[in-house]
């Protein structure tokens, strides 16, 4: 029998709000993802677990930008299957319509009230990453920790987070600003997060450290 201790695969990240360091990156909290009229409800898909997310969203933006926390907000679409690459394929629903660069549903669900001075990256793929200029703006914003929030938990909020760690930054995900289709895959896509490559906490703990950001800054 083995007799040695039992050491854990792993150990939670946790990580500090540090002020003039933190960004908060908002995953494709678009039109067609959370507005009823938006492409992905009109085709039928159930939208009630991604539309949770709006009210704690609202909640983290005012306290964040109350600190003056730059806003990053990414935008998911293509003009069609021509450079939306093989992923499109897996999706026959979008094939018609939906997430089109340009559209009403393409834009940032207005309840949100993306600012002026925010900053947008958009994106053909699921890490917010691949291919864009996120990357450069959180090395021009001086940025080390990143909140990170939005859809879906399982493709581009992981997808994000992971590559935001194999950048160096120190990826947060804030559990209830997050959303998915399939709900089911929520918490373990969340697990997955937790113990790989990001901080997952929730929002009351995100909003007590930001609202006290003030005071050592």
């Amino acid at each position: 029998m083995d007799s040695r201790p039992h050491v854990a695969p792993f150990e939670e990240a946790r990580w500090d709000l540090v002020p003039g360091r933190t960004v908060l990156v908002a995953i494709d909290l678009q039109n067609d993802f959370l507005h009823p009229d938006g492409w992905y409800a009109s085709q039928g898909i159930d939208i009630a677990h991604m539309r949770r997310v709006i009210e704690p969203v609202r909640q983290l933006l005012a306290d964040a930008r109350a600190k003056n926390v730059p806003v990053v907000w990414t935008r998911h679409g293509t003009r069609g299957a021509e450079d939306a690459g093989p992923f499109f394929r897996l999706r026959p629903f979008l094939r018609d319509g939906g997430l089109r660069q340009g559209t009403w549903g393409f834009g940032i669900y207005d309840e949100l009230e993306p600012g002026e001075d925010d900053w947008y990256v958009d994106k053909t793929r699921l890490s917010a990453f691949f291919n864009s200029n996120l990357e450069g703006i959180l090395r021009a914003l001086q940025a080390e920790t990143v909140l990170i929030v939005g859809v879906l938990t399982n493709q581009c909020v992981a997808a994000t987070s992971k590559d935001a760690m194999f950048r160096d930054f120190k990826p947060i995900v804030v559990e209830e600003c997050t959303g998915t289709t399939l709900p089911h895959l929520h918490e373990p896509a969340i697990e997955m997060m937790r113990v790989g490559w990001c901080e997952v906490r929730d929002l009351e703990s995100t909003l007590s450290e930001l609202r006290q950001m003030a005071a050592r800054s």
